[in-house]
């Protein structure tokens, strides 16, 4: 058996099991503590937490899935503590409401706090040492990437983000005449979609049979097959594809899900938003917010309600520009809104009246709308939902990812939509709103020969 076998076996079978152990036992030294070292535990308080421990572990389960410690292999380790943080503050607050709710008033306050902090300690020691394991066994994969432009970009992003696990050793087109003798060296396989049907297919047939990893950057096609069910025609199997869209009964319990949600949010974020609206007006005396035309459900336009971030008048020279990084048009103010995102609070006012969404393809402005569909036909698709407040684009992307790149995550978000999606979407945006390379602009980025001469001197480009 192989070593990262192994080292997989154990991850999915143990780590589970030893952070439950880890969340009760925390809890169980936080009561010792409380009363003095004393092993005898009052009855009274210590069966409020004999009832509630098992919604405390399910509910460490569900954030330990929607932050991401499911798979922490992928992430770097400090992002794989960030997000333990996040799952155990919400594991407090929510054994709280828990608490709460099952009338269980003798569980110590102290004690969920107190075990709160040694679980954060624990856990991430113990995911600490998850971590680093499994990354000796994974060691250093030779990786290729095959195709044209979008090849480049991905190698760029292999060398730049993922050199610790991949090292880059092939760039290559289809026309290679030197592409199977790359692909057999391999040991991962990364393909973009302009590659052709035949030479995917014949791609795709030797990593299953050599069992190489591959990853392909999905086409529409790709998306659009995504989900497909099985039916037959008498007795040919054939796949029905489903229509790209919501139906009337996922729109109608999306919208009451908004109304519900914005109103609570508006509720909760007054207090924030009247603070932000002081400082922004004493900084220059200009307006508070900023409306804005952008484009939602079918090309429809609407004003969008944002506080403002830049100077007055930030766009009577440029015209319709995109914030780029270190943009000077950006108020000193503004750049402290824009990192925590407390720009787009007012929008939950839009998402109340119906003209967005709180999960959806963020709205673009209709110079950009129509300047992107010139360059990609498939743009429209992103129209076919409302406009959200955010999305799967804006959690798994950033913000200066391409907008060819969006509109797959948009598609993709629209094919699998579900209300648990939604739900799961909204917490991962609690998670992003901290996290600096989420909220980048855009930058001109290095010349893919800059970058092969910088971090991958032995890479062999054969275009």
């Amino acid at each position: 058996m192989k070593k990262n076998e192994i080292v997989t076996g154990l991850y999915e079978i143990g780590v589970y099991f030893v952070d439950m152990l880890i969340v009760m036992l925390s809890i169980y030294a936080s009561f010792i503590i409380k009363f003095n070292f004393n092993f005898n535990l009052p009855k009274f308080n210590f069966q409020a937490f004999e009832i509630s421990f098992p919604f405390i572990l399910i509910t460490y389960l569900v954030f330990m899935y929607v932050f991401g410690l499911v798979d922490i292999f992928k992430h770097s380790l400090g992002e794989t503590l960030y997000s333990l943080f996040l799952t155990v503050i919400m594991l407090f607050v929510t054994t709280m409401a828990i608490t709460f709710f099952m009338r269980a008033f003798s569980y110590p306050r102290s004690v969920i706090l107190m075990s709160t902090v040694i679980q954060f300690v624990v856990l991430a020691g113990w995911r600490t040492f998850v971590w680093k394991l499994k990354r000796y066994f994974h060691g250093s994969k030779v990786v290729i990437v095959i195709g044209g432009e979008s090849a480049e970009r991905l190698a760029k992003k292999i060398l730049t983000k993922k050199n610790d696990l991949y090292k880059l050793k092939y760039v290559c087109s289809e026309k290679s005449s030197r592409l199977w003798e790359f692909l057999k060296s391999s040991e991962v396989v990364f393909m973009s979609e302009e590659v052709e049907q035949k030479i995917k297919d014949e791609v795709v047939t030797r990593c299953l049979d050599e069992k190489k990893s591959l990853f392909i950057l999905p086409s529409l096609y790709d998306i659009g097959i995504m989900n497909a069910k099985l039916e037959k025609v008498d007795d040919i199997p054939v796949l029905e594809v489903k229509k790209i869209g919501l139906t009337i009964e996922e729109e109608t319990v999306k919208r009451i899900i908004d109304i519900v949600l914005s109103a609570i949010g508006i509720v909760i974020a007054t207090p924030v938003m009247l603070i932000i609206s002081i400082l922004i007006k004493c900084f220059d005396g200009g307006e508070v917010f900023y409306l804005q035309e952008r484009v939602t459900e079918n090309e429809r336009t609407f004003k969008i309600i944002k506080f403002r971030t830049m100077v007055k008048n930030a766009e009577k020279l440029t015209g319709p520009v995109i914030a780029g990084e270190d943009d000077p048009r950006i108020t000193p103010i503004g750049k402290f809104i824009r990192a925590t995102r407390i720009d787009e609070l007012p929008q939950l006012f839009n998402i109340l009246i119906g003209d967005m969404s709180i999960v959806g393809p963020r709205p673009e402005r209709p110079f950009f709308v129509e300047k992107f569909k010139d360059e990609n036909p498939d743009y429209k698709y992103r129209t076919i939902v409302k406009a959200g407040l955010t999305g799967l684009a804006q959690v798994l992307g950033k913000y200066n990812t391409t907008a060819e790149d969006k509109l797959r995550y948009d598609v993709l978000y629209i094919k699998n939509y579900s209300v648990l999606l939604d739900l799961k979407l909204i917490l991962q945006t609690v998670k992003i709103m901290f996290m600096k390379e989420s909220t980048e602009g855009l930058k001109e980025d290095a010349s893919f020969k800059k970058i092969v001469d910088k971090y991958g001197s032995e890479v062999i480009v054969d275009r």
